[in-house]
């Protein structure tokens, strides 16, 4: 049995906490898409795959040198002296060696790319950039433990702040590709300098315990495998597009991954950041587990179709009045993305379940099971279709992932999948294939047939879920109404 104050308690601590990070999301995303329209119209799309592919490489030996080190400082409760020196010392001993290692291999990474020339100036620069990143994530795992989400909403919106003023500022100077290195600098740099400096939760000593040290690697090895899986499941198709491709369909293929990745950016990731350690503290209690589940991914799934339908359906209208005429090949790339841009967000929701409640080797065999997909079915269809058969196998990806995860997940939380998913994708399916028919059947204005396809798709979209659905709206309505009260009767 529980409290029903303690309960809502915790509500108004997740409502409280989204609130601050879904604002600071819609700042940094409204900022973050003012920059890259911007950097679109004022770079070329090769300059985008270079960056793209110096990030594969960074951002892979970081994954190969993790060890979850971060969900394991979230998911155990009892934190001392001993765990946070031994966490730090372990954390920075393996980004040393991994970056140090990347930064040795530079000179060969640059000779296997000969039409890359500016590869081996970039590493080293976006290298150091990162590893002030890392030492970064060390107090904001800590702000996330103790859900100072306000802290973390105000490092977000400053930083995203910089980066929209230098990088758009170097683009339009003739920068080039080094634009988009200096948006990578300054922004993780403003996170480090604010992390360090006014939010800073500990003061790093170095220190090991044997027992903690030896915790921390039974729970990583598993999180590793998962982590790193997870990693090249998001970035091989990176690595392939560039390797055999070139540097101009990665520009184009990057570009349409990052435009299908915004659910995950506005909604997914500040919520995941939010629930996960509310997961965490919730992992012994079913029934509120599978509440909290249930409410964050409903409000994911819902909010995640409806924006990208929305903008898949609008993408010619996009690129023609938006980003320019030269990114017109990435069109039906990004389209074809729709199923990835609609089950990233909940997926993402999902490991973090998973890591919250200590089951990270459900995650490793998943990924596993995905990878044995992923990998042949990238090679293939870059072989027979280009950019294009790159983003059906990431969309086949992440349906053999939901298929796995259907299980797993049922064993941790109680859910109805047809109240969950299944109408919000028959109001997606029926609401875009009007909206699309729209497209391709009424002559007019590229204004007149975006309206009309627009407001088609928003009228069935949204209808659909209040006719269906108003009784769970009522009730959310009644949830967060009382969590907001509980939130104003307890000072912060």
């Amino acid at each position: 049995m529980y409290n029903s104050n303690d309960s809502l308690s915790m509500a108004a601590q997740a409502v409280r906490g989204s609130l601050y990070s879904v604002a600071a999301s819609g700042v940094t995303l409204t900022l973050g898409f003012m920059r890259s329209v911007l950097l679109a119209r004022l770079l070329l799309p090769e300059h985008f795959g270079v960056v793209a592919l110096a990030l594969f490489y960074i951002e892979l030996v970081i994954r190969l040198r993790g060890l979850g080190l971060d969900m394991a400082l979230i998911h155990r409760q009892d934190v001392g002296e001993a765990l946070m020196r031994t966490y730090f010392t372990f954390r920075v001993g393996l980004d040393a060696l991994a970056l140090g290692l990347l930064l040795v291999a530079t000179p060969l990474l640059r000779l296997a790319y000969p039409d890359m020339l500016s590869l081996g100036a970039v590493l080293p620069m976006l290298i150091l950039a990162y590893f002030l990143s890392n030492l970064s994530q060390v107090q904001e795992t800590l702000l996330r433990k103790k859900l100072a989400f306000s802290y973390i909403a105000i490092t977000d919106v400053a930083a995203s702040l910089v980066m929209t003023t230098v990088a758009p500022y170097l683009a339009w100077r003739g920068w080039g590709v080094w634009a988009l290195v200096a948006e990578q600098m300054c922004g993780l740099g403003t996170r480090f300098l604010l992390n360090w400096g006014p939010f800073r939760q500990w003061w790093p000593k170095l220190g090991w315990d044997r027992g903690v040290g030896r915790w921390l690697w039974e729970y990583g090895k598993p999180t590793w495998a998962a982590a790193n899986l997870g990693y090249l499941l998001d970035r091989f198709d990176d690595f392939w597009v560039g390797t055999v491709l070139g540097k101009t369909p990665l520009g184009y293929y990057s570009k349409s991954y990052e435009f299908a990745r915004y659910p995950r950016r506005v909604f997914a990731n500040p919520l995941v950041s939010v629930f996960g350690p509310i997961f965490a503290r919730l992992q012994d209690e079913r029934e509120r587990l599978s509440r909290a589940f249930y409410r964050s991914a409903h409000f994911i799934l819902r909010t995640g179709f409806l924006i990208a339908g929305a903008f898949a359906l609008v993408m010619p209208e996009f690129i023609h009045f938006v980003i320019g005429e030269k990114w017109l090949p990435m069109l039906w790339t990004f389209r074809l993305m729709l199923i990835y841009t609609v089950l990233d967000p909940l997926l993402m929701l999902i490991g973090s379940l998973m890591l919250a409640v200590g089951r990270p080797r459900e995650m490793q065999s998943i990924r596993l099971v995905q990878m044995g997909f992923f990998i042949p079915a990238v090679v293939l269809g870059a072989y027979l279709w280009g950019i294009n058969g790159v983003a059906l196998a990431a969309d086949g990806m992440l349906l053999v992932g939901a298929w796995r995860y259907y299980y797993p997940l049922r064993q941790v939380v109680d859910f109805s999948l047809a109240r969950l998913a299944a109408r919000p994708g028959v109001a997606l399916i029926v609401a875009w294939g009007a909206g699309f028919w729209v497209e391709s059947s009424i002559k007019g204005t590229q204004w007149q047939v975006l309206l009309l396809k627009l407001g088609a798709f928003l009228l069935l979209f949204g209808g659909f879920l209040l006719v269906t659905e108003r009784g769970d709206y009522l009730r959310g309505i009644h949830w967060l109404w009382q969590a907001i009260r509980v939130r104003w009767e307890e000072p912060v």
